[in-house]
């Protein structure tokens, strides 16, 4: 009895441990749509998919351009975000040379 008590709590604490895990996505495209400013930007990858997502001034981090309003269509990236909610709040756009 103890053993299988054990046995479960282990898993459980395996399970819990792992919550979070996955829900970052990364994408590679080009900038199809730039609206407000660059505080939302839709890229498009090879396969014709689209992901529009949020760019935030605090928790975006850019590479290779200097801020967002050096978002600009047709510009490779790759972008990672969080795909926890509808809202897709990028993480981390880096410009593809």
């Amino acid at each position: 009895m103890t053993k299988k008590l054990l046995g479960l709590v282990a898993v459980a604490v395996l399970t819990l441990s792992f919550v979070g895990v996955g829900l970052a996505e990364d994408f590679r495209g080009r900038i199809s749509k730039v609206e407000n400013d660059g505080r939302s930007v839709t890229i498009r990858n090879r396969d014709g998919k689209e992901v529009t997502v949020r760019v935030s001034g605090g928790s975006t981090t850019l590479e290779g351009v200097g801020d967002r309003s050096e978002l600009k269509e047709g510009l490779s990236v790759r972008v990672t975000y969080d795909d926890k909610d509808a809202r897709k709040t990028a993480s981390k756009i880096a410009a593809i040379q």
